[in-house]
Parts: structure tokens; C-alpha cells; sequence
């Protein structure tokens, strides 16, 4: 049987904007220019269904999925599945779409031994051929109230290799503080951080046991990657603002993604106008150190099915750096549709930056204009480096218009691809890390994908 319950978002892409073409799309280079992909005057659609969160409800992973209201566009049959950190089917469950609406599915046994089979992992949701429809990659961590007992938690993630370390900003600072404190001095990781901030003991936990697979004890410096990312918003916003004879609607995040659209038949005292903004950062990082010794420490964890105890490694390590520099590569793509109808307007903005430099892409459209735009650029650099996408849209109809509309929708990739060849230390390996998404429809979602698998592979 189906696990789900919907809730509709009424007129979330009105009927109003279904027809819109693509118009010309700006290319551009910095180091190495790739094209973006972009049909001229396709058709485009919203998207068939977008993964709005992912969260840990009622002890069971549990997904929003958003419907188009196209009911010509939606499959017969669907289904949500989720991979473990082995990127093997670890849960599953049927969803019936229905149009314009929200379904919420629960996957039973998803997080049956994130400890065993890999804290990254990811969603898919499918269609009646088997076809992906939508992807969302999420991080498993611990909640630990005491040291003896501590629950699972869920995030929103990003794409990487097995061997990509995924932290939170937060872990991420405190460690980087730690380790600027101690010098090359050594310290017991978990414990620091229990102690200091106790809030972030379950993640220092599940951060010690990814680790622990590189780390050979009493060895040389030895580095593994690891990512992070911040978004904001965290979550998916919903915008909803209803006049007479006139309406606003759509939502916001996470991060830089949103979709705006107004529609007015008839004049009013008050204007429709509403601006959504977000952004994106993500890094991929050198972590450097040496494990003089380990213990181990168990820990009862709370999962579906009951309490069941867990070893982990508690690591006392010394900080170092890497002696040889590290190469990055980025990319970084945006992309946007405006569109409008009498008098009404629309305007997107987006820039992508490196390390927090100058807008290496800057791009903008207003009323019934697009961009597409895509960069890469390559930094070396001793510990890691940062890309960033930020994005806004805004749509606006005055009082005084009867029979206008106003509609905007965004996308963006990035990823980062960090080589490390040292004879120093031992072999790190390739660390790969991406992140997209995209409110248009059509074949963007796909171009994207595509965008970010051909400049890492």
C-alpha cells in the first residue's frame, strides 16, 4: 500500500504560464568555457516533480514531493526510492501523483544502519518507466542528548564520492578552531567537542567514523577530503499572497532555487510584489592529521525498529598540513526564465564566485528574457576551496493593471574536483562534490545533471 497523504498548493504554476519559449541564452568562459545547454524556443514546462524537503519524522525518513499541475505531464505511476551510502536500494515506496499538489511519503526502513552501510545517501524519485524524475542526496547523523544514548537525524546533502567526508558548517568551524588551538599538539577529537559544544557530540562522532577508514595509527600526515555546505535558506519557503481578482504564489530554498509568478484581471488598491533571494556555498577541503591512537566507545543509537548499540572510534589525533598543493577545479552555471504580459515585470539575478572573489559570472533578465551561463576556473591551494551561487527574482504588477502576469523561475550547478599528488603523504585520491537545482522545467534539470557529470568525469 501507498504511504503518503497530499495537500494542494492551488495554481502553484497557473494554466496562465504553461506556454512560455526560452530566448537566447548568454555563453561565456574563464579558463575553460564549456556551453550551456538550452534549446531555443522549447516549450517550458515546470518541472514534472521537485523533492521539497527531506526530514526524520515520526522516526521514519520522510520526503515532500511537489506535483506539477500539468496533469498531461504527470506519469501514471511513481515511486520514491532511497540508496544507502553503498548506492544500493535500501527502502521504497509507491506515489500516486496528483496534480498540483504536495505528497508526503514515508520510507520504511531507509535508515535501517547508516553506522553499516554509509552516512550519504540519496533519493530518487522515479516514474512508471523507471526514470528519474527528481534526485536528492541527504546526510544521516546523530543527536546525542548524553554519552550513552543518541537519536538519527536527517539534512538535505550534495553529491560526492564515497570518499568525500560531508560536514556541517558548524562541526567544520569548531574543528578548525580546535585544531588552530592544539597547533601540533595532540587532542582527543569527540571528547573536545563534547565538551565545548555538546550540541555537536553525535556529529563529531559520525565525523570520526568516516574518518577512521584512511587513518592508520602512529602514521604519517595522512588527509582525506571533506565538504560543506551552507545554503539559505535551509528549507523550502512557500510564498502565497491572495488580493481579489489577483494572486501571488510560489516558493523559495533551499538555497538559491525559486519560482515567483502574479497574475491580476483586474486593477486593485494594492500592488503585487514580492522579491525571493537565496544562496549557495560549497567547499571541498583538505582535513589533515595524524591518529596517534583510538578508542572505542559505545553508544546506544535509537533507529526504526529500536535501541540498538554502536561502536564508534573516538580518535586522539595531531593536527598537520598537507606539504604539497592541491589542485581545484570549478564549475559554475546559472540559468533563468522571465516572463510577462502587459504591464507587469520580472527581473533575475545571479552570480557565481570563487573563494569569495569578484563575480567571476554575473547574469540578469528582466521581462521576457533568459540567461544561461556557465564558467569554470581552476585554484591552487594548500587546505581546500569555496564556490558560490546567489540568485534573487522578483516579479511586480501595479494596482492600476487588470489582465497582467508575471513570472520567474531559476537553476544553477556547481561542483568542485580536488586532486592532491604528493609523495609526502599517503595517496588521497580524487575527491569530486556537485550540487544543482532548478525551478524550470523542460529539459533543464536534465542539462544540468549533465553539465556537472561532463566537467567531473
Amino acid at each position: 500500500m501507498p504511504h503518503h497523504s497530499s495537500r494542494g498548493l492551488p495554481g502553484l504554476v497557473p494554466s496562465w504560464l504553461r506556454s512560455l519559449t526560452v530566448s537566447s541564452f548568454a555563453l561565456g568562459g574563464l579558463l575553460l568555457s564549456a556551453p550551456a545547454h538550452a534549446a531555443e524556443q522549447e516549450e517550458e514546462h515546470p518541472p514534472v516533480a521537485t523533492i521539497l524537503e527531506v526530514a526524520l519524522e515520526d522516526g521514519e525518513l520522510t520526503a515532500r514531493i511537489l506535483w506539477t499541475d500539468r496533469q498531461e505531464d504527470l506519469p501514471a505511476s511513481s515511486k520514491l526510492v532511497s540508496y544507502d551510502g553503498k548506492d544500493t536500494v535500501n527502502a521504497g515506496e509507491e506515489v500516486t501523483p496528483k496534480a498540483g499538489e504536495v505528497s508526503q511519503v514515508k520510507l520504511f526502513g531507509a535508515l535501517h544502519a547508516p553506522w553499516e552501510t554509509g552516512w550519504a545517501q540519496k533519493l530518487v524519485l522515479q516514474d512508471d518507466q523507471g526514470e528519474a524524475l527528481a534526485t536528492q542526496p541527504y546526510d544521516v547523523n546523530l543527536d546525542c542528548a548524553d554519552e550513552k544514548e543518541c537519536g538519527l537525524t536527517v539534512t538535505a546533502g550534495v553529491a560526492s564520492d564515497a570518499n568525500v567526508v560531508h560536514v556541517s558548517s558548524e562541526l567544520d568551524a569548531v574543528v578548525t578552531e580546535l585544531n588552530a588551538k592544539y597547533g601540533e599538539g595532540e587532542y582527543d577529537l569527540v571528547q573536545e567537542v563534547s565538551r565545548n559544544f555538546p550540541h555537536l557530540r553525535g556529529e563529531a562522532m559520525v565525523y570520526a567514523h568516516q574518518l577512521y577508514p584512511w587513518y592508520p595509527l602512529s602514521g604519517p600526515c595522512t588527509c582525506n577530503w571533506q565538504s560543506v555546505t551552507t545554503r539559505n535558506p535551509t528549507t523550502t519557503l512557500p510564498v502565497f499572497v491572495s488580493l481579489p481578482n489577483r494572486s501571488l504564489h510560489g516558493w523559495n530554498g533551499p538555497g538559491p532555487k525559486h519560482t515567483l509568478s502574479a497574475n491580476a484581471l483586474t486593477s486593485y488598491p494594492l500592488a503585487l510584489s514580492r522579491t525571493l533571494s537565496g544562496s549557495n556555498q560549497l567547499s571541498l577541503r583538505l582535513n589533515c592529521s595524524r591518529w596517534i591512537r583510538y578508542y572505542w566507545w559505545d553508544v546506544l543509537v535509537h533507529r526504526p525498529g529500536g535501541l540498538f548499540p554502536v561502536r564508534f572510534p573516538f580518535p586522539v589525533n595531531v593536527p598537520c598540513t598537507s606539504p604539497c598543493l592541491a589542485r581545484f577545479d570549478h564549475l559554475g552555471r546559472v540559468s533563468a526564465r522571465t516572463s510577462i504580459s502587459n504591464t507587469a515585470s520580472a527581473q533575475e539575478q545571479a552570480t557565481w564566485r570563487v573563494n569569495g572573489g569578484a563575480p567571476l559570472i554575473s547574469q540578469s533578465a528582466t521581462q521576457n528574457g533568459a540567461y544561461d551561463r556557465q564558467l569554470t576556473a581552476t585554484v591552487w591551494s594548500f587546505t581546500g576551496s569555496t564556490n558560490t551561487v546567489d540568485a534573487s527574482g522578483s516579479v511586480t504588477i501595479p494596482s492600476t493593471s487588470g489582465f497582467a502576469s508575471a513570472f520567474v523561475a531559476n537553476g544553477y550547478a556547481q561542483a568542485i574536483r580536488g586532486q592532491l599528488s604528493c609523495p609526502s603523504i599517503p595517496a588521497v585520491g580524487i575527491g569530486r562534490v556537485s550540487d544543482y537545482g532548478t525551478t524550470q522545467g523542460g529539459s533543464q534539470p536534465l542539462s544540468l545533471y549533465l553539465s556537472i557529470w561532463s566537467f567531473l568525469y
